[in-house]
């Protein structure tokens, strides 16, 4: 595979991975926005391959084959037994109308393409936009995390943030040590398997709307 075709690849990539982004911001049901998340991950291990045919690195075919098991398959699938189990309510509340939602997404695409021009030649061969598509990615992600209601939602832009650094760090490095890469991979499993059990046991009447934990104040 040339570098051209690679690199060609990776914009691809991460467009896809703005276009699910976008989608995780308008959607109104919980469980488009975690099949978005997935989708995420698909287009992660995907980039992973071609960067591993590219450089050469094996070790870029093992993290995108865990990305894919792990982040693709595992949490979704524990996402979704959660919402499941809880019988917390699907639909999303957001705390900013997502209108408004959509307009600040848009505007922090912008804005990380434009940072990312203003640095001139500071990228390598086969890194395209991958800088600032990461970068919008995790900002996008904050937002999600800062737009919606319920505890499972700000998940799902957790791990959407958390794709945006991993797209980057990748991406940029054409390989992060692979020590790194398990890491940050088992980092993202245990904060969700804590989320889930800390869910599970508190089994909310109120699906897990921390909005109405301002009641609790004094």
């Amino acid at each position: 595979m040339s570098i051209e075709l690679a690199t060609r690849l990776i914009n691809d990539l991460g467009a896809l991975l703005l276009v699910t982004m976008m989608l995780i911001l308008a959607s109104g049901q919980l469980f488009r926005a975690i099949f978005a998340v997935a989708a995420q991950a698909v287009f992660l291990g995907i980039a992973g391959v071609i960067l591993g045919i590219v450089t050469g690195n094996r070790d870029l075919w093992i993290i995108a084959g865990i990305t894919i098991v792990v982040k693709a398959v595992l949490l979704p699938w524990l996402l979704i037994r959660v919402v499941k189990r809880v019988q917390i309510q699907r639909e999303i509340e957001p705390a900013i109308p997502i209108s408004i939602t959509l307009i600040l997404g848009a505007a922090i695409v912008v804005l990380a393409f434009h940072l990312s021009a203003t640095l001139g030649p500071v990228r390598q061969a086969i890194t395209g936009n991958a800088l600032p598509v990461g970068v919008a990615l995790t900002l996008l992600g904050v937002l999600v995390m800062a737009s919606r209601k319920k505890a499972l939602t700000q998940m799902v832009g957790l791990f959407a943030s958390e794709n945006g650094i991993f797209f980057t760090a990748m991406a940029i490095s054409q390989g992060m040590p692979f020590i790194i890469e398990i890491g940050v991979i088992l980092d993202v499993v245990l904060g969700a398997l804590v989320m889930g059990i800390m869910i599970l046991r508190v089994r909310s009447d109120v699906d897990t709307d921390i909005a109405d934990l301002e009641s609790l104040k004094g």
